[in-house]
Order: structure tokens, then C-alpha cells, then sequence
């Protein structure tokens, strides 16, 4: 890791520990320089970096401030929040699970609506999945940004492709239980079954029954403190 990248995961990490609060201010240039023992122009594109992540709001003349990076963060404060994790936060994987009961039906549906043989080949991949995580987690990611692709909203690819990071090591976890990797065989069958019919409207059920059901399998693993506030514990990092 170059000492630039070095210097934006320490703001980072500061950030997620509350050592910079939102709405707090940073330290200028100069002295954000003389901590770090590097140049002001390269404090100068890790501010920037960090800027266009969400972490930060940069004003002319003045400190930048620190944002809320839940509410004035991006896709971007999402990826620099997995990558500061060697292991990504139950919690995390849960709110995660959430978004995709809004976002997978519908692209599942419009994929399955205009070009379901395509989705059908794709998901006759499954059959040869070694029963792995590794193998689990690379399939998943791979269907999930084809049928993005096969609906025919760059939007839907847009929004996974920023996920990207973060999506593997996400699924990695989800599929270290071999009950999970059963279940997401089962639903690729059905999905496969529905999309040779063409049926986009079960194709939209089918997913949305089955994100939920991943949704509840993975709530049901975290303690009932957990359940309850589903936030994460920097302190105790």
C-alpha cells in the first residue's frame, strides 16, 4: 500500500472509530501534512479521495468537515467501509440483504421479461457449482450482474458494479453455512423453471421471496441485541 492510500484508510479508519465526529472539522493541510509526514499535495488528493467517498465536504479557504457518511456518503463510502474490514460486520450484511429485496425483482423481472433464453443459459450454470463458498459467492455475483445486464437499465448495472468490492466478500460469508448454499441451489432451480416459461410476474415473486427468506435466515444468526439496534461497534475494533 503506497503512503497516500496509507494515510486515506488512517482518516478513514478515525472517522469509523468517532475520533472525527460529523459536522466536526479537520485539521488543515498543513498540519494533516506534518502528522502524516508527507507533502501537501498528496494531503491534498487524499482529501479529494475522500471528498468524492462521502467522507468529507471540502470548502474553499476553510477545514473540510467531516459528513455524516450514512446520509452524505455514497456507493463509494460503502466500498471504503467493507475494504476497511478483514471480516465484514454481520450487521453490515444485513442492511445489505435488505437493499436487495427492493433492487433484485425488479431487474430479475424485466431480465426474465425480455430475454429470458439468456437467463435461462445462465442459470443452468448452477448444476456444476462446486459446494464451496468461494464457488458460491463468484457464481452469485456473476448472475447477479448478468441479469442487471440481460434487464436492459444500465442503472440496475451501475448500482451492483459499485458494489463490486465488497459484493464477493460479503456473499463469501453469507455462503459458509451449506443450509444458505442449499437454499440459493433451490431458488436457482425455480428461477430457471419460471424463466423457461417466461413468467417475469413469478419470476419478480420468486425473487422477492427468496431475498426476503435470505434476509430473515441471516437476522435469525444475530444475537437480539443485535436485531435491535443493527449497528456497528467501532469501539470495540
Amino acid at each position: 500500500m503506497n503512503r497516500t492510500a496509507s494515510v486515506e484508510k488512517e482518516l478513514i479508519k478515525a472517522i469509523l472509530q468517532g475520533e472525527y465526529l460529523a459536522g466536526s472539522q479537520i485539521e488543515t493541510e498543513r498540519e494533516l501534512a506534518t502528522i502524516y509526514d508527507i507533502g501537501r499535495p498528496a494531503i491534498r488528493e487524499v482529501l479529494q479521495r475522500l471528498s468524492h467517498g462521502g467522507w468529507l465536504t471540502l470548502r474553499k479557504g476553510q477545514r473540510a468537515v467531516v459528513n455524516d457518511y450514512w446520509y452524505g456518503g455514497n456507493i463509494t463510502t460503502i466500498v471504503d467501509i467493507i475494504e476497511y474490514f478483514d471480516q465484514v460486520p454481520d450487521a453490515f450484511v444485513l442492511y445489505f440483504l435488505e437493499l436487495r429485496i427492493a433492487l433484485t425483482p425488479q431487474y430479475i423481472k424485466k431480465a426474465v421479461k425480455l430475454n429470458h433464453p439468456k437467463v435461462v443459459g445462465l442459470l443452468s450454470e448452477f448444476d456444476e457449482l462446486p459446494d464451496t463458498p468461494e464457488a458460491f459467492a463468484s457464481y452469485d455475483w456473476k448472475v447477479q450482474k448478468e441479469l442487471a445486464r440481460l434487464s436492459e437499465n444500465p442503472l440496475f448495472a451501475l448500482v451492483l458494479n459499485g458494489f463490486e468490492p465488497a459484493y464477493v466478500k460479503m456473499a463469501m460469508k453469507y455462503f459458509e453455512s451449506s443450509f444458505r448454499r442449499e437454499a440459493s441451489l433451490n431458488y436457482y432451480r425455480k428461477l430457471m423453471a419460471v424463466a423457461l416459461k417466461g413468467d417475469d410476474q413469478q419470476a419478480e415473486e420468486l425473487a422477492h421471496a427468496m431475498m426476503e427468506k435470505s434476509y430473515t435466515l441471516w437476522a435469525n444468526q444475530l444475537s437480539s441485541d443485535e436485531k435491535i439496534g443493527v449497528r456497528f461497534r467501532f469501539e470495540d475494533m
